[in-house]
């Protein structure tokens, strides 16, 4: 369907205040149909879906300044879509691509009277009643939720493997001509607020800077691994935070990075080698939790820490992600809906945070995270660690004593968000083992 028969569809929504319509040829609003269709049929994410286009375009065909247009359709439309749907059933109207492109075309308001607050703030509904728990005040909800429509900073992390002064990082970036400062809270943090073609920012080809959002960062610093010692990043995906554990140690010690997937692990070699990284070694890990695990089962009682990074709904990742709300419950295998998807995953969390914990030595650290707002993910799982008769000889600990933010929930663990840090949302607990 092209521009003209969308906009007389648009035509037929409900007669609402009128603001400044958004711009974009025809041609442009038709490649994001096509785009928004191509992640619907096959079940994939927007963005996934934009990059798939472009690659099998030509690419003068579509223009890098078209290219960015579409973009912003697509993420319009990817933190508005539940506003936008609610506005088209209640004019009688479709909720399809066409429809959706048109509503933003035309530039109506795109929240009103007799809207409720869940659609308002773009929340879905697998997630709307652990976020009303962690925010029980309404107006706090609101701050939240909307933080999260906002698009997040590029935030980079100096390696301090090749950089020991994050100033110097820093200047070569500013003289470049970026719009770059410091982040507040981590002391290895720089921060671009605009986002821009990662290949031409100074140092990170070669591993002088990593992108890491200032969340991730502080999370990871609560392990406070030491050099010489013992340590695993388990969950550990293609390592960023293992690079940063590294740095910690400056590359002595042995650190493993565990992972259930190989193809994870090994695109993690390519970025310990550009970041000047050493000291790790790649462990598959059993993904099967009803089996033992028997490379784990040998290396009990031997690890000084272990930063556990769970697998979660990753709620606080939705600035990134934004049409994460709708797909994550359908994207991965099978389920139904978010809320049959999270209430697979909530078992399985706590299965890896046991299974996890049984290789720290008395004494040591494990270390929770999610990059989840939701307690049940969150306080809750630790909650129900510390009553299991794994967990019984586990206390949580007090955060560090230079740590740069104090420690939320019930004061013993750690809660980012985006409305009060500017980071991703993430949670942390630091606990320690006793014997």
């Amino acid at each position: 369907m092209h521009i003209t028969s969308i906009l007389t569809s648009a035509a037929l929504l409900l007669a609402l205040p009128t603001k400044t319509a958004v711009s974009f040829s025809p041609g442009v609003a038709n490649r994001a149909i096509h785009i928004l269709e191509e992640a619907s049929s096959q079940n994939i994410p927007v963005d996934a879906a934009l990059r798939r286009y472009a690659k099998y375009q030509e690419r003068s065909y579509v223009k890098s300044e078209e290219y960015k247009s579409i973009s912003d359709i697509l993420r319009n439309i990817a933190i508005s879509q539940y506003r936008i749907d609610w506005q088209l059933r209640e004019a009688g109207v479709e909720c399809s691509p066409e429809n959706r492109v048109a509503f933003l075309k035309k530039g109506d308001p795109l929240e009103c009277r007799g809207m409720d607050l869940q659609t308002t703030l773009e929340c879905p509904d697998w997630a709307w009643t652990g976020l009303k728990e962690a925010f029980p005040d309404e107006e706090d909800l609101s701050k939240e939720l909307r933080a999260l429509m906002q698009p997040a900073p590029l935030d980079l992390r100096v390696n301090t493997l090749k950089c020991e002064e994050r100033i110097d990082a820093l200047r070569e970036i500013i003289n470049a001509g970026y719009d770059a400062t410091s982040t507040p809270w981590s002391p290895i943090g720089i921060r671009l607020e605009e986002r821009t073609a990662l290949g031409r920012i100074p140092g990170l080809l070669d591993g002088i800077v990593e992108p890491q959002d200032e969340g991730s960062q502080l999370v990871a610093s609560l392990l406070e691994a030491q050099p010489g010692e013992t340590v695993a990043d388990y969950c550990a995906g293609s390592g960023g935070k293992t690079l940063q554990i590294a740095a910690s140690m400056k590359n002595k010690g042995r650190l493993y990075s565990m992972d259930v997937s190989e193809d994870r692990l090994e695109r993690g070699k390519p970025r310990c080698k550009k970041a000047g990284v050493s000291n790790v070694q790649r462990q598959v890990v059993q993904e099967d939790m009803t089996r033992k695990d028997k490379w784990l089962k040998r290396r009990k009682g031997t690890f000084d820490r272990v930063l556990v990074d769970a697998p979660c709904s990753g709620v606080g990742s939705w600035r990134r992600k934004p049409d994460a709300r709708r797909t994550w419950g359908t994207f991965d295998n099978g389920f139904d809906d978010g809320i049959d998807r999270l209430a697979n995953l909530l078992p399985l969390q706590q299965q890896i945070l046991q299974r996890a914990s049984r290789l720290v030595k008395v004494g040591g650290r494990l270390v929770y995270v999610t990059c989840s707002l939701l307690p049940q993910e969150n306080e809750k799982q630790i909650i129900q660690f510390l009553e299991s008769d794994v967990g019984a000889e586990w206390k949580v600990e007090s955060p560090p004593s230079d740590f740069a933010i104090p420690f939320e929930v019930g004061e013993q663990f750690l809660r980012l968000t985006p409305a009060q840090h500017n980071t991703d949302g993430f949670f942390a607990a630091v606990l320690t083992k006793h014997g």
